[in-house]
């Protein structure tokens, strides 16, 4: 399935691990003269995010790189927003594809079908325009939407976008037209700075054998702060960290680097090029000759891990995976857009995932690491208040042993305001006197967030909303800063630390006032809370939705009753595995 490419087709001068780009030229508009710089087809993936997508339109538009050698495709995933219409009265592409499929690896692409008022095809529409044409509201060589009919996530949209430039671009549509030197993915919600394109293809000029190449994350909400630079795969563990472990073949080029910049992260100058294992789908730049010989994405994985596996697949088929630290993509960091079903397709597809790099024990070994932490998370999870939560944990590792791929079809009970959550939850109070509600305050933010709640449900009470202030119960963690504490008015603290001595103890005050409901944060509690009936969780994402579920010691029992008989399997599995290899394209 894959071939290593021949370093005797040399073009340009190989640079080392390192090196800087700021004097090497690119090809074209943007540096040698007289060669065409490289054609590429630009792929976004976007669902029920118009104004995310327009956006990255437009900062495509602010390229400094020949922007009418960009044919861009925006996939979007059956999105319920009508960002379809929007983006095609927005940006006028030259046509709308329907794809409709059930699998995203079985793609159908229908006739093109002309927007209204849209330009002729013909002329901006494929690979044999010069410059957009007239009517157009884009500056590109071609701008196509992609209906996909059903939600195939990123990994799904971007093989949409990768079988639609084979398709349409020389491949199997059997178009005139020939093949993209490079396929560029971003992300819809990311922002690329305007040098990005020319310096992401300036890296590729400069070695044949480089597949992709990555660019530097900086905060979106925070542009002097880098987030994301070097990713290594770590062969003991299966887990991937910004170090590589002390015998991968690239610790020490990454320990001088680190004595001269600091560190992978902050408000630090990075430039130059770095051999990675790993580098980000948000912006990602690979050569079309070495897709065609790896593949594309892996088809079971929806969404995370995706771009990790094609890039440890590139590497594995002789490709170099660079990092060019000058290419910035301005994104929110990863972390804040976990929820419980991340979680899970990030550890489900992260143990797919070595089962392509490793093999015997040490694959063994990093499946069985994976598996007991899995396990235990969801045991601690039940604990804790989290109970739909650790019920997606344990169907993570069910679904690694039955090897079920794709969406996952339960993420928890379906999200209401928050002041319906507490209604139901009996929590607003009858005869004039509120219930008791307890919020868990484990991390630093969750005061404040635990008093911005309380001044929505007062707003609400006092606009005619009907129903009884609770009385609140704030259960503080010790090393969470609280200076309002002995303010007047406040509501009564339990205060706890993180040892399990203390934890317990703190239960017989919950005894004693016995809440009707428990607030957790982000899915982040460490405080058992044996007593309440209720579990309201919230997102600070959208502070004004909340998920209500049912709790007790029923509940949990009826949990561990589940959990027990997951156990033996997924160890049985761990110490049975065996390695992976796709039989098609598409992983």
């Amino acid at each position: 399935m894959t071939t290593a490419p021949s370093p005797a087709h040399t073009t340009a001068p190989v640079l080392p691990d390192g090196t800087s780009l700021n004097t090497a030229g690119a090809p074209g508009d943007n540096g040698d003269a007289g060669v065409a710089a490289p054609s590429i087809a630009v792929i976004v993936v976007t669902w029920n995010r118009k104004h995310d997508a327009s956006n990255i339109l437009a900062a495509l538009a602010r390229q400094d790189y020949p922007r009418q050698r960009m044919d861009v495709i925006v996939v979007d995933n059956c999105s319920t927003d009508g960002t379809i219409d929007f983006l095609a009265e927005r940006w006028r592409p030259a046509a709308v594809v329907q794809n409709p499929t059930d699998k995203a690896h079985e793609p159908r692409f229908q006739a093109p079908v002309r927007p209204a008022g849209a330009p002729d095809p013909g002329v901006n529409g494929t690979a044999n325009g010069a410059v957009p044409a007239p009517g157009s509201a884009h500056p590109f060589h071609s701008l196509t939407l992609i209906h996909n009919h059903a939600n195939f996530g990123g990994c799904g949209g971007f093989n949409t976008g990768l079988a639609f430039i084979d398709h349409a671009l020389g491949g199997a549509g059997g178009s005139p037209a020939s093949p993209p030197g490079f396929a560029w993915l971003v992300d819809d919600d990311a922002e690329v700075a305007p040098d990005a394109l020319t310096q992401l293809t300036r890296a590729a000029a400069t070695d044949p054998t480089i597949g992709l190449v990555g660019s530097r994350t900086v905060d979106i909400a925070d542009r002097r702060t880098t987030i994301e630079t070097t990713i290594y795969f770590n062969r003991h563990t299966g887990g991937m960290g910004d170090h590589p472990v002390p015998d991968h073949p690239r610790y020490a080029s990454h320990k001088q680097w680190i004595q001269r910049v600091g560190a992978t992260r902050g408000g630090r100058l990075y430039t130059g090029l770095r051999d990675v294992d790993i580098v980000s789908a948000c912006s990602m730049l690979a050569r079309w000759s070495a897709v065609t010989k790896v593949g594309f994405w892996d088809s079971r994985y929806f969404i995370y891990c995706d771009d990790a596996d094609w890039c440890m697949r590139f590497a594995k088929a002789g490709y170099r995976v660079v990092l060019n630290l000058d290419a910035v993509v301005y994104h929110t960091p990863w972390n804040l857009k976990l929820t419980p079903a991340r979680i899970y397709y990030s550890q489900r597809n992260a143990v797919w995932m070595i089962q392509k790099l490793l093999t015997g024990r040490e694959l063994r070994r990093a499946t069985l690491g994976w598996m007991k932490t899995i396990l235990w998370d969801c045991l601690k999870a039940s604990l804790h208040r989290r109970l739909f939560h650790a019920e997606i944990i344990r169907r993570t590792a069910l679904d690694i042993t039955r090897n079920r791929a794709g969406k996952l079809d339960q993420e928890g009970p379906e999200p209401v305001p928050v002041m319906e959550a507490l209604r139901r939850a009996g929590a607003l109070g009858g005869g004039g006197r509120g219930a008791r509600v307890a919020i868990v305050c484990s991390a630093p933010p969750f005061i404040g967030f635990a008093d911005s709640l309380r001044r929505h449900v007062r707003q609400h009470l006092a606009a005619g909303a009907p129903g009884v202030e609770p009385r609140w119960l704030y259960i503080v963690r010790n090393d969470v800063p609280d200076p309002l504490a002995s303010t007047p008015g406040q509501p009564e603290r339990i205060v706890y630390s993180s040892r399990r001595r203390s934890r317990l103890r703190r239960q017989l005050a919950l005894l004693r006032r016995w809440p009707r409901a428990v607030v957790v944060f982000d899915q982040t509690n460490d405080f058992p809370a044996v007593a309440g009936k209720w579990n309201i969780h919230i997102e600070m994402k959208k502070p004004t939705i909340a998920q209500l579920e049912r709790d007790g010691m029923l509940a949990r029992l009826a949990f561990l009753a589940r959990w027990i008989p997951t156990v033996p399997r997924c160890l049985f599995y761990a110490l049975t595995v065996r390695p992976y290899t796709s039989a098609g394209r598409y992983g």
